[in-house]
């Protein structure tokens, strides 16, 4: 028989192509290079195939088989093997590792954990390869199987976007999106994040946010290698919460998939499994799999019946087929909108020492300078790319601006706008820091002064602004997704080879059939473009179906319901581009305002405002540091650790720096040392006074629970109750309750870095922030106080008769989840089913029924230390709505106070409201949380189903709210919060035309992104007032 006789197979993955042959010997012959196939699926198909006949010939090779993301197509198609990724990957494992039981994979969109048993008589180190194989029913079996479900946090493409975020340019004219630059971008990424010492603390659940906290953390001054190195041990953070969650990996335990290349992140999976082994093959395990699977199935029927060698003209013809149906759009066509061909500035003639104002916006991923005159024209204008640095890019940009114009303008006012204007600005030492949102909006009015509606899409962040006279009125921006932004254009154009500039608008406008692409995020709408292109869509196709993408995921899911007004001026990246100004004018129907200099809007907007600013204040000389000073500061600093508050172990590091003799700090998690100026008077923190009136009626019946074991306090057994859910709302019953049997409660700490990070990796499941940090507390918690305190609290005790008032089922349900997650043992754990609503002497004997068992407690203790517990309770709930009354009563007319509403787990946690509290009242925003109100008369029969004790009490609060034209109203939610997820229709149509805030917030929420939305509430707050009193006057002055 002749030797020369190989089996291929092909895993044509989401990201890569990876291919192996073997011979009848099963000894692998040849391992193709890992390669990224950028979409051009059939093409590189195609080439591997032929370098396969190439090396081994047509004729030896009896069959090629196909697994992977875009193998089964392609098997179809060419009539050819198929076998599921899942099985291909442990039929490759286990003959390059027989005896292992866990497999971690990473691939370019799919992450994936399988955990096997093997049969008794296989437990030894000798195991035959072949058998592993050739019998495998008989030999292994998969016991477990875990993947990640619509996200692509933690995967291939997850590490590529951030390592080409931190090196490429968007809107460049020069992409080089080819294999060897992105394998170039992550070798010297890798290289840098290895000399890191202590790695950033990098949030890595969505895309969207690890981008924003990796901006963060560089404006923060926090190392790049720390930075890189962070975002890999993060990574693998969040594979061991939401892939492994508390299962236990046993050994041998090998690392698989296009990450296994990634030293770093072998590192940092290292640091969970040490006995963590990247075997040989890694990256074409799969691809072995399904070679060695199908010449299982030809040596059962002869190894001399081999396939015909493939037809590779069908698979030439494919990148030209267009089969099936493929929903289409019309083409993109500019018939109303005036699109400036040029955005070059105007000559002017220059004078000497002409006076000028600057303004630069620092955004996530551009940064851009205006330089106007008094007569708010613009002189100069420069628009670069931020590159995670805005320090050094901005004195780039000053450098730039000095050469240009040496002593000719004299800068008389600074300004900073954009994600990096607190950090920007102190360097600078500017006259005024502004929301970008209030920028662009000046900006836009400057230009027509009749617009009404902003449309504004960044790099990373998308906003919409309604206008009315003149003044911002209402905003929203995005929340969760990144779709509908500039990087969402960005990074998928950057798979197809694609510039951003002039290259994709021509592709896009060429196109006569744009395909309609679902709403998705960046990673799967790349697969759905994949999908699209096998079915032989052409490229132009896809590109316009882009445009339409983004305008689609813009008006869905920033715009919403808002109002469109008749004038609407499209701003930021996009609007640059020809075919994204056409999908808008296709869609709504309208011509839209793209003015020239709008890649400038916000800087100009900012430049404005300075001037108007400097001359409302009659202030005659700039605070700016000036050019030459700002360009040569080498940025030197010496570093401390944070201790301004001894309650806090975060142990932040902080950078002092010391700009012309003025020091400033920069660091820290909380925000405690984000830049104040131009936000004028503080406000009383009214969530911190709420804190004080707690410790009051607290004070003597709890401890907080410390490193060490707390299992009696003055000779009373504890009881361990975490300070998260129930524990933020019910803590004064039950510590007064306890108190009063003779026990002493003890709460887990605030929530920290700690508690949440602890709670986050052992979630089994994934859910919402708050439940997630109770895991922590609860973990905290064991073993280190007599008994623990883990109650399931049905419904509140103080809502209406004819309501529910019931929580939320992720509330109700926390014990069972948190016993079944943390594996508790019961000995010392208190479990009520708690029903709060029924009467006292029901639920008196619902405790009594329940404590008995473990507390030996009779009927009549539980009674009367329930009685004295409520009553202490109403006490406290007296004094907080007794203090929001005074408040209230010494409220002037006509200014603006905002009412906060939330869950009190969201309001009262300064970890999880990101200290709300404190930054409103340091911008001078006057806000109490929705407790100080008493809505005890406020009629809620028009929702007779309200189902949820807290959804009861937000949208009483809410109507408040609406029927007071000085209050406002700003939610407090969740992403992920299923109750809000309706509750917040509700809160919207209460508050009908008012404006109104809505944040989401949750571990991946940084302060920078919070303290935009809170200072552009303000100013559309003041307009709002402002608005309201002009048309109180307009009548009177009528009358006279």
């Amino acid at each position: 028989m002749d030797r020369a006789i190989f089996f291929a197979g092909i895993d044509v993955g989401s990201i890569s192509l990876n291919g192996v042959v073997i011979n009848r010997d099963r000894e692998i012959v040849y391992e193709a290079p890992y390669e990224r196939h950028l979409g051009k699926v059939n093409e590189r198909v195609l080439a591997l195939i032929e370098d396969f006949y190439r090396r081994f010939g047509k004729d030896g090779i009896r069959s090629i088989s196909f697994t992977g993301n875009h193998g089964k197509n392609l098997s179809e198609r060419l009539n050819t093997p198929y076998e599921f990724e899942t099985i291909s990957q442990v039929l490759g494992t286990l003959f390059v590792k027989p005896d292992v039981k866990t497999i971690i994979s990473m691939g370019g969109q799919e992450t994936a954990l399988f955990q096997i048993n093997h049969s008794e008589h296989n437990q030894g180190s000798h195991i035959n390869s072949q058998s592993a194989i050739r019998n495998p029913q008989s030999e292994w079996e998969l016991a477990y199987f875990n993947t990640n479900g619509p996200c692509a946090s933690g995967t291939g493409s997850f590490i590529d976007q951030q390592a080409q975020r931190l090196a490429t340019s968007i809107y460049s004219r020069e992409v080089n999106t080819s294999q060897d630059q992105l394998d170039r971008i992550l070798k010297d990424f890798i290289v840098l994040g290895k000399k890191s010492v202590k790695p950033a603390n990098v949030a890595c659940r969505c895309t969207v946010f690890t981008k924003s906290d990796m901006i963060h953390l560089q404006n923060r001054g926090e190392k790049l290698e720390d930075i890189i190195y962070g975002l890999h041990v993060g990574n693998a953070r969040n594979y061991m919460s939401t892939i492994v969650s508390n299962r236990s990996l046993e050994a041998p335990i090998v690392f698989v998939g296009g990450l296994s290349l990634n030293e770093l992140q072998v590192k940092a999976l290292k640091s969970y499994v040490p006995d963590l082994v990247v075997p040989p093959y890694n990256t074409s395990i799969g691809a072995l799999g399904v070679a060695l699977a199908a010449m299982e199935r030809k040596i059962q029927k002869g190894l001399e019946d081999g396939d015909a060698p493939l037809d590779l003209s069908l698979l030439k013809r494919l990148a030209n087929d267009r089969e099936g149906d493929v929903p289409v759009a019309s083409k993109l066509v500019i018939q109303k909108t005036i699109f400036p061909e040029t955005n070059e500035l105007k000559r002017r003639p220059q004078k000497k020492h002409q006076k000028v104002f600057l303004g630069i916006d620092i955004g996530s991923t551009t940064t851009k300078y205006a330089l106007i005159n008094e007569a708010h024209e613009i002189v100069g204008k420069n628009y670069v790319h931020t590159k995670g640095k805005p320090i050094e890019v901005t004195q780039e940009l000053l450098r730039g601006l000095l050469d240009k114009t040496g002593d000719e303008l004299e800068i008389i006012g600074t300004a900073t706008t954009g994600s990096g204007r607190n950090v920007v600005g102190d360097f600078l030492n500017v006259d005024l820091i502004i929301d970008e949102i209030t920028a662009h909006a000046r900006g836009a009015v400057e230009i027509d002064p009749d617009v009404d509606t902003l449309f504004e899409i960044g790099g990373q962040d998308a906003k919409y602004v309604s206008i009315a006279n003149t003044y911002p009125l209402d905003f929203d921006m995005n929340k969760v997704c990144a779709a509908g932004t500039g990087s969402f254009l960005h990074e998928l154009a950057n798979k197809y080879g694609i510039s951003i500039v002039e290259e994709f608008q021509n592709i896009a406008l060429s196109s006569e059939a744009p395909v309609k692409l679902a709403e998705r995020c960046t990673v799967f709408m790349e697969s759905d473009l994949v999908s699209y292109h096998q079915k032989g869509v052409g490229t132009r196709d896809l590109i316009a179906g882009l445009c339409y993408a983004i305008v689609y995921n813009y008006l869905n899911r920033v715009v919403e319901k808002r109002k469109i007004g008749e004038r609407v001026m499209f701003l930021g990246g996009p609007s640059l581009n020809k075919g994204v100004v056409a999908a808008f004018e296709n869609v709504l129907g309208r011509a839209l305002i793209v003015p020239p200099h709008r890649e400038v809007l916000g800087a100009y907007g900012a430049a404005i405002s300075v001037h108007e600013r400097m001359r409302h204040l009659n202030q005659g000389k700039t605070g700016f540091r000036g050019l030459g000073s700002a360009i040569s500061d080498r940025m030197a600093f010496t570093e401390k650790i944070c201790r301004a508050d001894s309650r806090c172990h975060n142990q932040c590091k902080l950078k002092i720096y010391d700009f012309d003799g003025r020091k400033s700090i920069w660091g820290g998690e909380c925000g405690r040392y984000e830049l104040t100026r131009n936000r004028g008077s503080k406000e009383t923190n009214f969530f911190a006074l709420r804190q004080e009136i707690w410790e009051t009626y607290m004070a003597g019946v709890y401890e907080t629970l410390s490193e060490l074991p707390l299992l009696r306090v003055d000779d009373r057994p504890t009881v361990g109750m975490q300070r998260a859910l129930y524990g933020q709302q019910d803590s004064v019953l039950w510590a007064h309750f306890f108190d009063h049997l003779g026990y002493r409660l003890v709460l887990t700490p605030p929530t920290n870095a700690h508690l949440s990070r602890m709670g986050i990796e052992a979630m089994t499941a994934e859910t919402c922030y708050p439940v997630k940090v109770s895991h922590g507390h609860v973990k905290e918690l064991v073993g280190k106080t007599a008994f623990l305190f883990l109650p399931s609290v049905v419904n509140m005790g103080n809502s209406r008769d004819k309501e529910k008032g019931f929580y939320c089922p992720m509330v109700q349900s926390n014990s069972y989840m948190v016993r079944m997650a943390l594996d508790l043992d019961m000995t010392n754990v208190i479990n009520p089913v708690v029903h709060l609503k029924y009467d006292t002497e029901t639920l008196a004997l619902e405790l009594t029924e329940q404590l008995r068992p473990k507390l030996s407690l009779s009927a009549h203790r539980v009674r009367d230390a329930l009685y004295y517990a409520l009553g202490r309770e109403q006490q406290f709930r007296n004094a907080i709505s007794g203090k929001g009354l005074e408040i209230l009563k010494s409220h002037p007319a006509g200014e603006p106070l905002v009412v906060v509403t939330g869950r009190p787990y969201n309001l009262y946690d300064e970890r999880l409201n990101l200290r709300l509290g404190h930054h409103l009242a340091k911008i001078g925003v006057k806000a109490v949380p929705m407790d100080f109100m008493d809505v005890s008369s406020v009629d809620l029969s028009d929702f007779p189903s309200m189902y949820w004790g807290l959804g009861a009490k937000i949208l009483r609060t809410s109507k408040i709210v609406a029927s007071n034209p000085d209050f406002f109203g700003l939610h407090l939610t969740n992403f992920g919060c299923g109750a809000d997820s309706f509750l917040e229709h509700f809160f919207r149509h209460i508050m009908g035309d008012k404006p109104y805030m809505i944040l989401e917030l949750d571990e991946h929420s940084a302060v920078a992104g919070v303290m935009t939305r809170l200072e552009a509430y303000k100013n559309v707050i003041d307009n709002s007032i402002q608005k309201a009193q002009l048309e109180a006057e307009e009548p009177r002055k009528l009358a006279n």
